[in-house]
């Protein structure tokens, strides 16, 4: 009988343990809209803010969510995942169609650009985020810090 329960109880921490990235996705899914509160460089304060809305729910296993992040009359869309049973996440700039020769790029564009890498997850609450990056592609050496919080 204790082999048993023995074995089901490992069964479902297996089970559990496999499935953090979707856990973690779950919270910035379609419809979510969170406030950018804070985007720091070395601890310097950077100056894109605005707010990002998930606009795509979909199987994280079958591709990847988008995000749109608004800003004074600006938007840019990036990806995003997590990634490694949510320790990490993944930014990703997505150039749209209708900007692809580059005179329809806004500053929320370049700045979705320059903040694309990977971050470690710092804080992962129901209403707030913090993700850390020394290897973005502008700040590569120096430490980014990204806090969200749902509105």
């Amino acid at each position: 009988m204790k082999i048993k329960y023995v074995i089901g109880c490992l069964i479902l921490l297996l089970f559990v343990s496999c499935n953090k990235e979707k856990h973690f996705s779950n919270k910035l899914m379609k419809g979510e809209i969170w406030q950018v509160k804070d985007i720091t460089v070395d601890g310097a304060s950077i100056s894109p803010y605005g707010n990002w809305l998930v606009t795509s729910d979909v199987n994280i296993y079958d591709s990847v969510p988008e995000v749109s992040w608004e800003g004074n009359d600006e938007d840019a869309v990036f990806e995003w995942q997590f990634q490694n049973k949510g320790k990490n996440f993944r930014l990703q700039y997505v150039q749209l169609c209708e900007e692809i020769n580059g005179a329809d790029l806004d500053s929320l564009d370049y700045w979705a650009y320059y903040l694309t890498g990977n971050y470690t997850v710092e804080k992962h609450g129901r209403n707030q985020m913090v993700f850390l990056s020394d290897s973005t592609l502008k700040y590569t050496g120096q430490t980014v810090e990204i806090a969200i919080e749902r509105q």
